[in-house]
């Protein structure tokens, strides 16, 4: 049975409801920082990057969202060791001029590198994993996932590791042209796969998606969280809601129908908060705060196991005594819901 949003003024003020405190600004997010200017000028017109590979360019190597990494962070080697027949992107240079060049491996491109490193160490190596922003503890290479590595890299890896998470993901599903069926190779330093036959250019892909903070504030100033727990996840683990932007929606509209068609909540004044890339595969999450005006609420039970309001005492008592799992700092979920709570 569909379900019609309620109706989104023609003019949406992003202010802030009386009695709502104010949020402060959203700290730094782990996947957000920025360190690399892309040098767009340099990508070329094909995917012939060897004349970057011959100006000192360092690989940065990436297989299924994974990362090789050792102590230090993204782990390089000479060019010479690169797989051949591989993806490879220009990511752009630092600060200091270095510049750098993803290498997307497959399968059969993975094995030959690791046999190459002499690394028997294949696999989602977490345990080598310090405290978030320590490092990693491991003098070997090793291959990690993004999403748990993130808090481990300083903001030029970080960009590095965004950039070729993304682009392998999409090279890897976008190989064929959806026009003609037909199998396309990567021009414009990787940054765009052309049909050979007709010339018809596919550009990479970032689908937006809203995330909301949605607060309800009561007649004593009681300020209450909603979060929600999706039904494929484990029971204590919850969230904030969230759902893709639609043809044709602006963000408020977005926000205010997501959180209508999981909730049955009519949301007001949806303001924007902060931004961060989300690579698995292709999403940029854009946050928002909304006010509830009630605390009814009727959960789509396709999508969601249970909703629950909680005020900041009664949400830090849950993570304290392990019933709520709250998500990590490195999504902008946790950044926008650690936010509120530190917010008295």
């Amino acid at each position: 049975m569909s379900v019609s949003a309620p109706a989104l003024p023609t003019s949406v003020p992003c202010v802030i409801v009386e009695g709502m405190k104010p949020l402060p600004p959203v700290k730094p997010m782990s996947l957000a920082r920025h360190g690399i200017d892309r040098d767009h000028l340099s990508r070329g017109q094909d995917g012939d990057l060897r004349e970057l590979w011959a100006s000192g360019a360092s690989p940065v190597f990436e297989h299924r969202g994974s990362l090789l990494v050792a102590a230090g962070g993204l782990f390089s080697t000479e060019p010479g060791m690169v797989p051949g027949k591989q993806t490879e992107i220009y990511l752009g240079r630092d600060a200091d001029g270095n510049r750098y060049i993803g290498v997307s491996l497959d399968d059969a491109g993975r094995s030959e590198l690791d046999t190459a490193l002499s690394t028997s160490r294949a696999r989602d190596a977490t345990d080598l994993l310090t405290a978030p922003g320590e490092g990693i503890d491991s003098s070997e290479p090793v291959w990690l996932p993004l999403r748990q590595l993130a808090e481990s890299l300083d903001d030029v890896q970080v960009s590095l590791a965004c950039e070729i998470v993304g682009l392998g993901n999409w090279h890897r599903a976008h190989q064929f042209s959806p026009r003609t069926g037909r199998a396309t190779h990567p021009t414009l330093g990787g940054w765009v796969r052309t049909d050979p036959d007709n010339g018809s250019e596919h550009f990479p892909r970032t689908d937006p998606a809203v995330i909301v903070l949605i607060i309800n504030t009561d007649d004593e100033g009681i300020e209450r969280v909603l979060l929600g727990n999706n039904a494929a996840w484990e029971a204590d683990r919850y969230s904030l809601l969230a759902g893709f932007v639609e043809p044709g929606e602006t963000l408020e509209r977005a926000v205010i129908r997501e959180v209508y068609e999981e909730a049955h909540v009519e949301v007001e004044n949806p303001r924007y908060l902060g931004s961060q890339p989300w690579p698995f595969p292709c999403s940029l999450m854009l946050g928002f705060s909304a006010e509830a005006p009630s605390l009814e609420f009727a959960a789509d039970e396709a999508e969601l196991a249970t909703l629950t309001w909680f005020t900041r005492d009664e949400l830090r008592a849950a993570i304290e005594h392990g019933k709520v799992r709250a998500p990590g700092l490195v999504s902008i979920a946790g950044q926008l819901l650690y936010s509120w709570l530190d917010n008295i």
